[in-house]
This record gives structure tokens, C-alpha cells and sequence, in this order.
């Protein structure tokens, strides 16, 4: 017989994978049923909120009591992981490593829930879809339920085009209305299945991107060097992925090789917009700079200036770049990060 566990992780596929003698879903409760019936809940820790291996520790021993287990679950420090194991802690890392330690079970694999490959949704994402769906996690994020009224002026859309998307997603179980006086307010029942949704549909490797060259001692100082380049050309322009996450606090031990950004191009061909922003030409191999065309307007979509260290760029909302960081190298590790920084985790 197999027990089952079912954890609320976006990296954590729909489809149940067998892990020695557990069976793991996606799921919206983190609980853990045995195979004879008795299920407990599940405390899931992200390590990302945790400064070290002591602190998470520390943690796993407040939250434990009786019928409910503790999981340490997402890009977990290689150098935890030995502390964590002598102390039986359980945890789950984003790169495959299981190390389950819990009453009755016992499970250690280092092969996991590995990207899957791309489906296409179910919920069509047309011109002007994306962003309201990107939207209703904003405010989902933000612990509000808006109206379709306040969803469209957000989204910079119309109310008929917000009430079809909604009435999509709430046939399809991820969000739900309710009516509040002489409005329609909508809320989002499974924000880790509609942000896939909109990740696999709207990444990066969605769009039309231009590679280039820009001088600058890091990438850090080059995606500074690009947004005083768009405010001074006023072109709007928002940082992404691995880079856009360590302005958001989501830093990795080796630096990123380019710098992703959006540019709202209103029609003009990218290698004018790159000239503006003081890109030269560069081969793939060369390059240190992707410009994309945000044509759907979802990377600059509440955008907002970030600072790290010492430099100062304008990047897209962690929603988004949470979205575009699965393309990248390790971007799943580093998404399972700034997953708790969006708001939603």
C-alpha cells in the first residue's frame, strides 16, 4: 500500500509521481494520508525565509506537535541538508532531493518532480486576457478581492473583456464570484494553478526578443545603466528574470549571464528601441543584454524601481518575474525562491 502526500507548491507536478513507497501530488492542502486512512496536515517551511540551517531547525521544532508533520519544502542550501538530515527533518528540494523522515515513513531519493515539459492551458490567453489574469494575482497577492470593474481599470482593460476571462477561470475551478451590493467581486480559489497557467503561457520564451551588448562591470550595473536609459528616452522598460530576482532579494552563488528586460515598443522596430537604450549589436554568444517586446504590456505592468547593493533598476512586479524565470538556467530553484516573495506563497 502507498501513502499519498499533497502539497500546495507551484513546483510540485499535478500528476502524482511515486517516491519510493509515497505517492506525491499537487494539491490544494498540504496533507499526508496514510494508506490506512489517517491523514495528518502538513507544516511546509520554505528555506527561503530562513537565514540558516539553525534557524529552520529551530522552526521545525516549534511547529511539530501532534497531527501535523513538518516538510522543509523548496531551494534548499546544499549545505543544510546534512544538519537537517542528522536532526530528522524532513525536507524537499526544488533540484529532486526527497528526504523524508515521518511516522511509518521513510523515503530518500535525489530524483523528483523535474521540470515537466510545456502544456499548453486549457484557459485561452488572448490580447488582453494575460494581464487581467496577471492582475487578479496582483490583488490576490495583495489579500483583496476586486470588483470586474476594478480588475478592468487595473488591468488597463475593459470590464467586458475582464468579465470573459473571469467567467473562463471561474468554469474552470480558479477563481470564484460572489455578488456585493451591485458588483461582481472575484476571488482567486487556487492562485499555484492559475499562476502556472499564466507562466506557461506568457514567459519570456514567449516573445520577440533582440540580443545585444551594453558596457558594465556586472550585470547589475548594466540593468542600472538601462533603466536611467529608459527614463531618460522615456521608454518603458522593466528588468526580469534571474536579474529582476536579485533586485528582488532572490540572489543565487554564481551571477546570470544577460539581463532579460521588457520594452513597450508602440510599434517602433526593436533595434531602434535598443539604439535609444545604448545597446550595441552583438551575437547570441557575445551578448549580455535580451530586449523583448511587451506587447501584451504584462513585464512592465506594475513595474516598480528595486535596489541591490549599490544599484538601482526598474523591475517587473515578482509575479512576473516569477513567470520568467522558469526559462532561465536553474530557474526553478530560483522561482521556488521568489515564490514567497510574490505575496502568493
Amino acid at each position: 500500500m502507498t501513502s499519498e502526500l499533497t502539497l500546495n507548491l507551484p513546483w510540485v507536478p499535478d500528476t502524482a509521481e511515486q517516491v519510493d513507497d509515497l505517492l506525491v501530488r499537487h494539491g490544494p492542502d498540504n496533507l499526508l494520508a496514510y494508506d490506512d486512512g489517517i491523514q495528518l496536515g502538513v507544516r511546509v517551511l520554505d528555506p527561503a525565509g530562513y537565514r540558516s540551517a539553525d534557524a529552520v531547525l529551530g522552526d521545525a521544532r516549534e511547529q511539530a506537535e501532534p497531527g501535523k508533520v513538518v516538510l522543509v519544502a523548496g531551494a534548499l542550501p546544499v549545505e543544510w541538508r546534512p544538519q537537517l538530515r542528522r536532526a530528522d527533518v524532513s525536507f524537499m528540494d526544488v533540484s529532486g532531493v526527497v528526504e523524508i523522515s515521518w511516522p511509518r515513513i521513510r523515503v530518500s531519493v535525489g530524483r523528483f518532480a523535474q521540470p515537466a515539459r510545456r502544456r499548453r492551458s486549457p484557459v485561452p490567453l488572448q490580447k488582453g486576457h494575460a494581464v487581467v489574469v496577471q492582475e487578479l494575482l496582483v490583488s490576490a497577492a495583495g489579500g483583496t478581492d476586486p470588483t470586474i470593474s476594478d480588475l478592468a481599470r487595473a488591468a488597463g482593460s475593459t470590464p467586458s473583456t475582464a468579465s470573459r476571462v473571469v467567467s473562463q477561470l471561474a468554469a474552470h475551478g480558479l477563481v470564484s464570484k460572489r455578488r456585493s451590493d451591485h458588483h461582481v467581486r472575484v476571488s482567486v480559489t487556487d492562485a499555484v494553478k492559475l499562476a502556472q497557467r499564466l507562466a506557461s503561457r506568457t514567459d519570456w520564451t514567449s516573445a520577440v526578443a533582440l540580443a545585444g551588448f551594453v558596457w558594465g562591470r556586472t550585470v547589475w550595473d548594466v540593468a542600472a545603466h538601462l533603466s536611467a536609459a529608459a527614463v531618460e528616452h522615456h521608454v518603458e522598460l522593466a528588468v526580469t528574470g534571474r536579474v529582476g530576482a536579485a533586485f528582488l532579494g532572490v540572489i543565487g552563488t554564481s551571477s546570470p549571464s544577460e539581463v532579460r528586460c521588457w520594452v513597450v515598443a508602440d510599434g517602433r522596430p526593436l533595434p531602434d528601441i535598443a539604439a535609444l537604450l545604448g545597446i550595441e549589436p552583438a551575437p547570441d554568444d557575445e551578448s549580455n543584454v535580451s530586449l523583448a517586446d511587451d506587447r501584451r504590456r504584462l513585464g512592465v505592468h506594475r513595474s516598480a524601481m528595486a535596489t541591490f547593493d549599490e544599484w538601482t533598476a526598474i523591475t517587473s512586479h515578482p509575479i512576473r518575474t516569477w513567470c520568467d524565470l522558469h526559462s532561465e538556467r536553474r530557474g526553478t530553484e530560483f522561482a521556488a525562491q521568489l515564490w514567497g516573495v510574490t505575496g502568493l506563497g
